[in-house]
C-alpha cells in the first residue's frame, strides 16, 4: 500500500469525480483509476460506487475516516521529526522549581538571548532537593534556585560554581478585612495567635523563613493550620482569608496590585534572599561555559 493511494482516495471522496480528482492529483484518468482499484484490492473490498456522480460504499465511508486520520498522524509525525532535524544543537538542560520556571525564567531567558543568541532549552521542574541531585549527577547543566540553607548545605563550593542572578524577598501577606486593612497582622509584639499558612519541608524557602524567625528577639505566636509544597497553592488560601503567609514577592505581585492581598508586617518581617545559578565544575559544555563567563563578567560583584 502506498500513501499516495490514500491521498487519491481522499481527493476522490472530496470531488466525487474520477476525472477532476485525477486532474487535481496530476495523473491521467486511467492511472488514477488503477490506483483506486489497487487500494481496493489492498483493503479487500470495494470502496467506490462507480456511477455518476461517484459515491462511496458503506465500507468506503468507514475507510475514509481511517485514511484521513492515518494521513494526519503520519504528516504530523513527519513534520515533528523534520523539525527535530533542523538543528543538531543539544538543548541546555536547566533544573529549577515551578515558581522560578513560571515567574523568573521567561524574562531571564529574554535577557540572555541578545547576548548569547537564541538557543534550545530543556527546563526540568522539581523540588529543591531533587533538582540539586540532578545537578550533582550531571543530569542537567545548570540549576536555577532560590538560595537557602538547603542549597548552601548541599551545594559543595569545591564541586560547584555559583552566581547570584537577582535578589528577592519573602513578604508577610494577608487578605484584607471589610475595612480594607490586613485581616491578620504580624509583628514582634503580637501576642494574639495568628493562623499560619506554612511551607512544606520540600520548599527551599522554608529554611530561609525558619532561620529568620529563629533570630527574632521574640518568638511569634503562629498556629500552623495549612501546609503545602506550592507557593501558588498557599497564595490561594491566603487570598481566601484562611491565614497569614510569607510568600515571594514575584508570586504575590499581581495579588498585591489588585488588593487581593496586603503586606501585613513591617520591615523586620520582610526577608531578603537571592536567586542563584549553579553549575558542576566538571561540566565543560561549550555553551554552559560561554553563558557562565558572560554572566560572571556582567555581574562580577554578585559572583560567589
Amino acid at each position: 500500500m502506498q500513501l499516495e493511494w490514500l491521498e487519491d482516495f481522499i481527493e476522490l471522496a472530496r470531488t466525487r469525480s474520477l476525472s477532476r480528482a485525477a486532474e487535481n492529483r496530476f495523473v491521467t484518468h486511467p492511472a488514477f483509476g488503477r490506483r483506486i482499484r489497487a487500494l481496493e484490492e489492498w483493503v479487500g473490498t470495494a470502496l467506490v460506487e462507480r456511477k455518476q456522480p461517484i459515491s462511496l460504499t458503506p465500507a468506503g465511508l468507514l475507510f475514509l475516516d481511517t485514511a484521513t486520520q492515518a494521513l494526519d498522524l503520519l504528516n504530523s509525525a513527519r513534520a515533528q521529526f523534520q523539525g527535530m532535524g533542523l538543528t543538531s544543537e543539544e538543548p541546555l538542560r536547566i533544573a529549577t522549581g515551578h515558581t522560578l520556571a513560571t515567574n523568573f525564567f521567561p524574562d531571564w531567558y529574554e535577557l540572555l538571548s541578545p547576548q548569547f543568541g537564541t538557543f534550545p532549552v530543556s527546563l526540568i521542574t522539581s523540588g529543591a532537593q531533587e533538582a540539586i541531585m540532578r545537578l550533582s549527577a550531571g543530569d542537567v547543566d545548570l540549576l536555577l534556585s532560590f538560595s537557602s540553607p538547603l542549597t548552601q548545605r548541599l551545594i559543595d563550593p569545591e564541586r560547584f560554581d555559583s552566581l547570584v542572578l537577582d535578589h528577592e524577598e519573602l513578604l508577610p501577606v494577608s487578605a484584607p478585612n471589610e475595612q480594607g486593612n490586613p485581616r491578620f497582622q504580624i509583628s514582634s509584639s503580637t501576642t494574639t495567635v495568628t493562623p499560619w499558612l506554612a511551607f512544606s519541608p520540600s520548599l527551599a524557602l522554608r529554611g530561609v523563613l525558619a532561620k529568620h524567625l529563629a533570630h527574632l528577639p521574640r518568638k511569634l505566636a503562629l498556629h500552623e493550620i495549612y501546609q503545602a509544597n506550592s507557593y501558588e497553592a498557599i497564595m490561594e488560601m491566603a487570598k481566601r482569608g484562611s491565614g497569614l503567609a510569607w510568600l515571594p514577592r514575584m508570586v504575590v505581585n499581581d495579588a498585591l496590585e489588585r488588593g487581593q492581598l496586603l503586606i501585613c508586617g513591617g520591615a523586620d518581617m520582610q526577608i531578603g534572599f537571592d536567586i542563584s545559578l549553579h553549575r558542576l565544575r566538571s561540566n565543560k559544555n561549550e555553551r554552559v561555559m560561554k553563558i557562565w563567563r558572560g554572566l560572571a563578567l556582567s555581574a562580577p560583584t554578585r559572583s560567589k
